[in-house]
């Protein structure tokens, strides 16, 4: 799970490559040809929640930090702020790359016609 989610890769070979372009998943796997689509709305719910979730507690981390080192001052807030966007991003591919691996791992991606 690890190395597939993290060189975003395909769940089922570890070859092919998940992503075609920025957020936008490749429809087959160009290795196996596993469907990494699967059905409609498979794959965004999931990790966006999580996207939002690692980057709301990065957010209130560095606030608490912060509010407790220099009090509460305008900086704080929009350097908090600037954390949560700033993890939605990074974050997000590995996200929906963990999601799709565990749609793979639940029977929800399959080898369809070529």
């Amino acid at each position: 799970m690890f190395r597939t989610t993290l060189r975003h890769t395909c769940p089922a070979c570890g070859e092919g490559e998940l992503f075609a372009a920025g957020y936008r998943l490749n429809a087959r796997c160009s290795a196996c040809g596993l469907d990494l689509l699967g059905r409609d709305g498979a794959h965004y719910g999931g990790p966006i929640a999580l996207g939002y979730g690692i980057g709301g507690i990065a957010g209130i981390g560095v606030f608490m930090i912060l509010l407790l080192r220099f009090g509460f001052q305008t900086w704080v807030v929009w350097a908090s702020v600037g954390t949560v966007v700033l993890s939605i991003l990074a974050t997000f591919r590995h996200c929906k790359a963990w999601w799709t691996w565990g749609l793979y791992r639940a029977g929800q991606l399959g080898r369809g016609p070529s």
